[in-house]
């Protein structure tokens, strides 16, 4: 699948913020071949002076991915894919590894045999190919009343594809939300390595923005990413026309979905808001899944023992928790 999440530039982007290392893994065999990226990170704990490491998928999605296979052959190919990566893992001195699988791709089903896997919640998108009116089909009325009200009130939209600089974006993002000087940079970044993808969506108000977005497009799907609306302004609801905004470019665009990943950031803070993407998702919706695997069993159990932490520990992995009663001293 060409999707972001399983671009390079994407775990480079995640270098740069110091989430680990950037690595590929890649096999092929007669029946098929999978590709796997994942960030490696340093354990700050050495064992007899070797220094161990644990993988972790790039923020967003992403997991092992089936590039080529006969649906025939599938299981036997993810057989032999985890035997060489075990092997990989053995010989890197790799203890665990988490994986966001991807929504989309849903590439968790594929490699069950491989990792346990969990499900987490669902995601929510838009389908743009499915219905000659999105808007009609795929928002509830309650969503499009609330668009309407804002159109009507002078509240607008502007769409910008491969912007130059994601400067005007990263100005407005850090001066609403918390420490956002610490998040500056990325978008900097992220608007060099990942340029050919973004899309920048604006709601206006009298020509002052009070709505940003940030989007990545792959291909025919849209992720989005950001979403930060200012205060002052939420109630010409600035995020409703950003998506329908979005939607409405998408569809021109020869986009056929959008995936409401991501968080909606208003008022300075973050929120899980599986109820405002529900608005745009009638008819569309995916699964989040997770996987965990412990590659070397016995380094992760002295792993737990010199962290102080075992069956107590919340979370995977779990020399990398907090024990649940250190909040108790």
């Amino acid at each position: 699948m060409n999707d972001v999440f399983f671009d390079q530039n994407f775990g480079r982007l995640h270098e740069e913020l110091g989430d680990g290392k950037c690595e590929v893994f890649k096999f092929h065999n007669h029946v098929g071949a999978i590709r796997h990226m994942f960030m490696k990170r340093e354990i700050p704990i050495k064992i007899n002076g070797e220094t161990y490491y644990d993988l972790v998928t790039p923020a967003a999605y992403g997991g092992p991915v089936i590039t080529g296979c006969s649906k025939d052959y599938k299981w036997d190919l993810v057989y032999e894919f985890t035997l060489a990566f075990e092997a990989y893992c053995k010989e890197n001195r790799i203890v665990s590894e988490y994986v966001r699988f991807h929504p989309v791709a849903s590439n968790a089903s594929d490699f069950s045999l491989c990792y346990e896997t969990d499900y987490i919640c669902d995601t929510y998108g838009t389908n743009l190919k499915a219905f000659p009116d999105p808007v009609q089909e795929e928002f509830s009325q309650s969503c499009q009343q609330t668009i309407w009200r804002a159109l009507e009130a002078g509240v607008e939209y502007r769409v910008t594809a491969k912007p130059d600089s994601l400067e005007g974006f990263a100005n407005f993002y850090t001066q609403l939300v918390a420490n956002g000087d610490a998040d500056y940079g990325y978008f900097l970044e992220c608007g060099k390595l990942l340029k050919e993808q973004l899309v920048v969506v604006e709601a206006l108000y009298k020509e002052q923005v009070i709505g940003m977005s940030l989007n990545f497009r792959s291909n025919d799907v849209i992720h989005t990413h950001l979403s930060v609306t200012h205060p002052a302004f939420d109630y010409f609801s600035p995020a409703h026309i950003m998506h329908f905004g979005l939607t409405l470019w998408g569809k021109k665009n020869g986009v056929s979905l959008i995936h409401d990943g991501g968080w909606l950031v208003a008022n300075s803070q973050t929120h899980d808001l599986s109820a405002f993407k529900k608005q745009f998702s009638k008819h569309t919706d995916f699964k989040l899944c997770t996987g965990r695997r412990i590659w070397d069993k016995e380094v992760y159990r002295i792993l737990c023992e010199a962290m102080e932490v075992g069956n107590s520990a919340d979370g995977f992995p779990a020399y990398r928790m907090k024990r649940k009663d250190s909040c108790a001293s």
